[in-house]
């Protein structure tokens, strides 16, 4: 398998841990999968693209019914999943970055070049090109803010 590098810095590839988890995913060995979930403390019942990022591949949580864009970065301790009994999970798109800590529910869209903050709660439809703090607070990347700290290139 050819080592995928991280969309934002082509000098960062998936540790081995990660690299696992992502064929854990996608081949369905019953024994491996169970040990290796269950060392990284992991829920994931949906088949991983190659293309997918884990700087720290602890604590995750995926539903089944989320679909995943390609170059998506997910952090540790991040649920992407159903809410309130509903059973439709979210669809993230292309080059999203999940930041630890954060929950993604709900039948929900996330556009594409989209930053979650740490810890965000997401339970509302969002635009491509922003960023989300907090609770489903959408800030422009193109803001003022944004701009006064340099961060707007």
């Amino acid at each position: 398998m050819k080592r995928r590098a991280h969309p934002y810095d082509p000098y960062i590839s998936n540790a081995l841990f990660a690299r696992c988890l992502i064929l854990s995913t996608k081949y369905q060995i019953p024994i491996f999968a169970k040990l290796f979930r269950g060392y990284l403390n992991c829920e994931i019942s949906h088949v991983l693209p190659n293309s997918i990022f884990f700087p720290h591949p602890y604590g995750i949580i995926i539903s089944s019914r989320a679909s995943l864009g390609e170059d998506v970065v997910i952090g540790q301790q991040v649920t992407i999943g159903n809410r309130n009994g509903i059973l439709a999970a979210p669809r993230i798109g292309n080059r999203v970055y999940i930041s630890a800590g954060a929950k993604v529910l709900g039948d929900i869209s996330i556009g594409d070049d989209v930053i979650i903050g740490a810890n965000a709660v997401v339970t509302k439809n969002i635009p491509p090109n922003v960023v989300v703090v907090g609770a489903n607070k959408v800030v422009p990347k193109k803001s003022k803010y944004w701009s006064l700290h340099g961060l707007n290139k």
